[in-house]
């Protein structure tokens, strides 16, 4: 993996991710005064999707056949790797981001349709009964497909214990035995041949891993234009593009403040740290 060029490519996605969501933003003001057309709107969405993309695209001619570099990256923080799935966030999550945008404002809408104040209550993005039943069928299709790639994921991960790995491992282990036991000169035999099929299964390992990002990329990119082009109207997608970037950069934000703040090396080093935690265990217990 060329790591230089990973990173750079990361960074010009997140600089694009703040532009799309400024963007957005402005689109959805725009539309709220009235002011946006739905072929305004329409092509603010499009640019978004094609944005994640040209992202997609970008990456993997970095690192066209090696999957592994995108499943814990190290330009990430901790906390974002703990979110990946096969290199990106799970489809299913946008979906869930759609069922909380559709209830906001809905409790107060109940209450005036209650009342006789107000008309059936859809939420602050107005998503309607038809529209709801869609997502949900999208929903039940995109848990599938994830269930499906998980376990090729899991059968990738276990393979590592079959052959030809274990035997290989297996092999070297008694040959230490044998040079640790016999006389001095013992040859391990065939180390050139034994290296080439490790060589070989790790390199099928990561060609199967980058097929497998490849997939969930290809699902994440169905799942958000569904919702964005098939499903919602134009100021909908909107709401939701510009929701689901809000959330991927504030937690990047904090993620990184967090994690920033717990490498941070203490103001007079590590035993003026020690002598505060032993005194505030003092004053806790006299």
């Amino acid at each position: 993996m060329d790591m230089e060029r990973s990173v750079a490519c990361y960074r010009r996605w997140i600089a694009g991710q703040e532009a799309g969501l400024a963007e957005l933003e402005a689109a959805s003001t725009n539309a709220a005064a009235g002011t946006a057309t739905d072929a305004e709107l329409r092509a603010v969405v499009e640019r978004c999707m094609v944005a994640y993309q040209d992202y997609v695209a970008a990456r993997r001619a970095v690192s066209p056949r090696d999957g592994t570099a995108f499943i814990s990256p190290p330009w990430c923080t901790a906390f974002e790797r703990s979110l990946l799935w096969l290199g990106g966030c799970r489809p299913s999550v946008a979906i869930r981001l759609l069922y909380n945008l559709s209830g906001e404002g809905l409790e107060a809408q109940l209450e005036e349709f209650i009342n006789d104040e107000g008309p059936l209550p859809r939420g602050s993005m107005g998503v309607t009964p038809g529209q709801m039943v869609l997502v949900t069928d999208l929903h039940r299709r995109t848990l599938r497909q994830e269930n499906a790639l998980s376990d090729r994921l899991a059968t990738l991960h276990e393979d590592v214990a079959d052959r030809p790995l274990f035997p290989i491992v297996r092999q070297r282990a008694r040959l230490r035995g044998a040079r640790c036991d016999g006389p001095v000169g013992v040859a391990a035999g065939g180390g050139v041949a034994v290296d080439a099929e490790v060589d070989a299964s790790l390199s099928r390992y990561r060609d199967g891993m980058a097929q497998l990002v490849a997939e969930a990329d290809e699902l994440r990119m169905a799942t958000a234009r569904a919702m964005a082009t098939e499903i919602l109207t134009p100021r909908q997608a909107v709401e939701m593009l510009a929701a689901a970037k809000q959330l991927h950069l504030s937690v990047r934000e904090w993620s990184r403040r967090a994690e920033g703040a717990a490498a941070q090396p203490q103001p007079n080093g590590p035993r003026a740290a020690v002598v505060a935690s032993t005194s505030a265990a003092a004053r806790r217990n006299p």
